[in-house]
């Protein structure tokens, strides 16, 4: 019997577990007057869509924080 999800070589290659991709979350959850995490840089909306975004969201929305965090703290030249 071959179960569902599988063949006879073992499982389907678009079966494969969804990738985790980890929250920049640091615990410190205070935002700024933009409304900006000053911990992890992502904005209330994006942390708000955390939870029920797909891994490209989840990505996109590190890259943005990432992004936004080089801008932050930059010193100026």
């Amino acid at each position: 019997m071959i179960h569902e999800g599988y063949n006879q070589q073992g499982p389907k290659m678009n079966d494969s577990p969804k990738r985790s991709i980890r929250s920049r979350c640091t615990g410190v959850c205070r935002l700024n007057a933009d409304r900006v995490c000053i911990g992890c840089h992502r904005d209330a909306e994006q942390i708000s869509a955390w939870a029920d975004a797909s891994t490209d969201d989840r990505e996109e929305i590190n890259c943005i924080a990432a992004l936004r965090e080089q801008r932050m703290t930059r010193r100026p030249a």
